[in-house]
């Protein structure tokens, strides 16, 4: 490997042959991006590599696509493949097609040839001969205009695979550009949105799919989003290490909520295998497919599937524009039956450790990187529908009004009175509506959310019932009528002693801190479903910006990410096998 700092210092004509194999014998590719040096990050360098491709004439993308061999054709036979296309056909398995898939790929491949007037391209790293076979029968029935297109998007991911074996980057820097890349994917342009299952979320979980493949994992995107990708040890695949956390956000989100819990166990493993080390276990890294609640005010889908404690009566909730989560699942390609069969089975697990940034400043404050979760405050989430009487905002008298708005301002303040006087209990309305409202109407209608957490299950049950008790006594003032709609109920979860033991061994061999800071996490993580089948753990990586999280402003330094990775390596080498 290369490092990218190497790699913009070096003369043009070095740059140009050290990258001469990402582009199937095509060197002019990098020769018109090299003047555009230095690159921030791989990433970086492949995108200037792909435009250049894209800005190209139309004779020059076909003699880029051209130069590509058939898949398990003649060359490789006689040892005319370049070392990078042999080694991806080898790792396809298209070295040992039987002869029936043999003569099926050549009959396909001469169709495909006289059809188009070029050869298949496909980025082959996570399929299998079948899988190659199913797509060359697939894409047979594009026009030549998409076929060209999906021959140079293909072409693009075999060089962001090519990249990712040849440039090396610091572990910080290169989990902070990964986490850079996914915000590029968002529902809006105005800032980071990625709910569920839209073309945004999609796009993600392809990316992270084959980020997971060039780290080495098998990877593939279970039935409900989730993104799976397994480092099995065959001595001792029926033992397994799970880590993970989300890549759904909120509206208008940070970087690095759930997602550095996917991303730096991704660069991790690969920074391992590359080193030729082996675990004595199999380690699973999940990309969690939807745990804030966003589209469908439903959170934790994706480890609730994982878990087995998916809820079939889900699948009829509806998002904004009255599309069922049912329908949504059918529309991105995923079968709702499946569902089931995507569960865990709790006996072959070791645990489950998450990676998450603090989303608050006690680290920050403390001074220390890195922190130990010793528990998770449970969470009661609640949709509130207050119903009034609509009427003219002039003719009605203020004393005999029955406004659902003002039923909920008293009530927004009921929460925040309850909850604001008890250590480690809070209280929000994060949703607030008048639906079909207007500037001279009273409104009739009003809808909120309210979302009360505590470190201790007692302490939330106890303010959730006053406040809903308090609500009664709005509603009978006010002559309204108030409902509550229970969408959330988890109570508050411990971390195993153990797995907070093994995460302080490994941060102080690596900071040389004795007494790593141990805290309890208020905001919610995919860990507490996973509670419910294995022991949880949770490291905690310290956030810049006074520790502010769901929000743009959301920062972690380079420095204190590769110190994050590093101790989490260490916790994957002292790991035992159970």
């Amino acid at each position: 490997m290369i490092s990218l700092d190497d790699l913009n210092s070096l003369p043009a004509p070095q740059f140009a042959a050290a990258l001469s194999g990402v582009f199937e014998r095509s060197s002019w590719v990098a020769d018109r991006v090299s003047a555009l040096r230095p690159f921030r990050s791989r990433f970086d360098l492949h995108r200037a590599l792909c435009t250049a491709v894209e800005q190209a004439d139309t004779d020059e993308q076909l003699t880029l696509i051209r130069a590509h061999p058939e898949l398990a054709a003649k060359e490789r036979m006689r040892g005319e493949l370049t070392p990078e296309s042999a080694s991806e056909q080898h790792a396809a398995g298209l070295g040992a097609c039987t002869p029936e898939e043999l003569a099926r790929l050549q009959q396909l491949n001469a169709a495909y040839a006289k059809r188009f007037g070029f050869p298949f391209v496909l980025a082959v790293k996570g399929h299998d001969r079948a899988a190659v076979i199913a797509a060359l029968e697939q894409r047979l029935g594009n026009t030549i205009e998409l076929e060209r297109a999906q021959a140079l998007r293909e072409i693009g991911r075999i060089a962001a695979f090519r990249l990712a074996d040849l440039v090396d980057e610091p572990l910080g820097r290169g989990i902070i550009a990964m986490a850079d890349e996914l915000a590029r994917l968002s529902d809006r342009p105005d800032g980071l949105s990625c709910s569920y299952l839209t073309p945004a979320h999609r796009a993600t979980a392809a990316l992270l799919r084959d980020w997971m493949l060039a780290a080495g994992l098998e990877a593939e995107i279970d039935a409900v989003g989730n993104v799976i990708g397994r480092w099995r040890n065959s001595a001792a695949s029926k033992r397994t290490l799970v880590t993970g956390s989300h890549y759904d956000t909120v509206v208008n989100a940070g970087k690095f909520d759930g997602r550095l819990g996917i991303l730096l166990p991704i660069a991790v493993v690969a920074r391992l295998r590359g080193a030729g080390v082996r675990l004595p276990y199999t380690l699973t890294v999940v990309g969690f497919a939807e745990e804030e609640g966003v589209r469908f005010k439903s959170t934790f889908l994706g480890s609730r599937a994982l878990a087995g404690r998916f809820d079939p009566a889900l699948l009829d909730k509806v998002d904004s524009d009255g599309v069922s989560l049912r329908q949504a699942l059918a529309s991105a390609g995923h079968d709702a039956a499946g569902i089931p069969a995507v569960a865990f089975d709790p006996k072959t697990l070791l645990g489950f450790v998450e990676v998450h940034i603090e989303q608050g400043p006690a680290l920050l404050n403390a001074g220390a990187p890195l922190g130990v979760v010793t528990s998770i405050a449970g969470s009661i989430r609640s949709l509130v529908s207050i119903t009034g009487l609509a009427g003219h905002a002039g003719t009605v008298p203020m004393q005999g009004r029955r406004d659902a708005a003002a039923a909920a301002a008293e009530l927004i303040l009921a929460v925040e009175k309850r909850c604001g006087g008890t250590p480690g209990l809070v209280g929000t309305v994060g949703q607030l509506q008048v639906p079909g409202g207007a500037i001279n109407v009273i409104p009739g209608r009003c809808e909120l959310s309210v979302d009360i957490r505590a470190d201790r299950t007692e302490v939330r049950d106890a303010a959730y019932a006053s406040v809903v008790a308090e609500s009664e006594r709005i509603a009978a003032s006010r002559q309204v009528a108030i409902v509550w709609d229970k969408a959330l109920d988890i109570a508050c979860v411990p971390c195993s002693p153990d797995l907070q033991q093994r995460l302080v061994e490994s941060i102080t061999r690596v900071t040389g801190q004795i007494s790593p800071p141990r805290l309890p996490s208020v905001a919610g993580h995919d860990a507490m479903v996973m509670a419910q089948i294995t022991p949880v753990g949770l490291l905690f990586v310290r956030c810049g910006n006074g520790g502010i999280s769901h929000h743009p402003s959301e920062s972690l330094s380079a420095e204190d990410a590769e110190i994050a990775a590093q101790a989490f390596r260490d916790f994957l080498l002292y790991y035992p096998a159970g």
